[in-house]
């Protein structure tokens, strides 16, 4: 149990710093980023996986939903990358994490999974809790709020297919290929919307790799190994802790105010998180 809670938790460490590294990458284009950081992620990974032998290889069924699902996580880069850059980054992070509203419509319309009104509870109060964290902010121009609401509803689509495929796949395996599948599908976008692949500052290629590094395979792979024993719906919630780790980073790295109703918000993210957590382990994998 506390190994699912201390990977979540490095997990959302590691995506918190997604959002920054795509403002620290600029002027490299934003599909741009994300391609790179799931490359050179899916690159890493093959690696190991290849040091590893065919003992590491998940089995077809896995696989093809670890494939499918990164094709969600492909088209959540692709709308939010181009959200951080045409709305406020309040704005992109919260709308971006109202995962759970889409997860637990899923679960019920769907799986029949009975989700109760604690899960209900702990959404609205981590909703709330991230609004009033994040703040006041003006209305995305460019459509950049439509935007990371659509990159909401495919993430739901990833959580729920990556849980899925790590039902009998290794963490790494599953990361590694839908990395792969998300990279082809984000250098399909970038390249047809014309953007440049090189040229960029160095800069830019420090933040695509810390992206890489930090955000990739450091927070989703976390993330991806506790699926396996929690619950789609707990992550989604869980997952809230990242606009509390992106003002906490705010803080400390730009020097942001953090005033009293951002620091209630952060206590009441957390209440959620806590409310939602004694629900959070699949019955059937806790069995196992």
């Amino acid at each position: 149990m506390a190994r699912v809670w201390l990977a979540f938790a490095a997990g959302v460490a590691g995506i918190s710093l997604a959002a920054p590294f795509v403002r620290w990458a600029l002027p490299a284009p934003p599909l741009v980023t994300g391609f790179y950081r799931v490359a050179l992620a899916a690159l890493l990974l093959g690696a190991v996986l290849a040091a590893r032998g065919r003992a590491a290889l998940p089995d077809r069924a896995s696989a093809r939903l670890a494939l499918v699902a990164g094709l969600f996580f492909g088209a959540d880069i692709a709308l939010w990358h181009l959200a951080i850059v045409r709305t406020s980054l309040a704005n992109a992070t919260l709308l971006v994490n109202t995962t759970p509203i889409f997860v637990g419509l899923w679960a019920i319309a769907v799986r029949g999974e009975p989700l109760g009104r604690r899960f209900w509870v702990s959404t609205a109060l981590a909703l709330a809790g991230a609004a009033l964290l994040l703040g006041s902010s003006p209305a995305g121009a460019g459509g950049g709020d439509a935007l990371a609401l659509g990159a909401a509803v495919f993430y739901s689509g990833y959580l729920l297919l990556a849980k899925d495929a790590r039902r009998s796949g290794d963490a790494l395996a599953v990361l590694a290929l839908g990395s792969a599948s998300a990279a082809a599908l984000l250098g399909v976008a970038a390249g047809a919307a014309g953007d440049p692949f090189a040229g960029f500052p160095a800069r830019s290629w420090a933040a695509i790799a810390g992206a890489a590094l930090v955000a990739q395979i450091g927070g989703v792979l976390g993330i991806v190994w506790a699926l396996r024993w929690a619950r789609a719906s707990f992550a989604a919630v869980a997952l809230l802790g990242q606009p509390v780790g992106t003002t906490l980073l705010g803080w400390w790295l730009f020097d942001e105010p953090l005033g009293a109703w951002q620091a209630a918000g952060g206590v009441a993210v957390l209440a959620a998180i806590l409310l939602a957590s004694r629900g959070a382990l699949d019955p059937a994998e806790a069995r196992r």
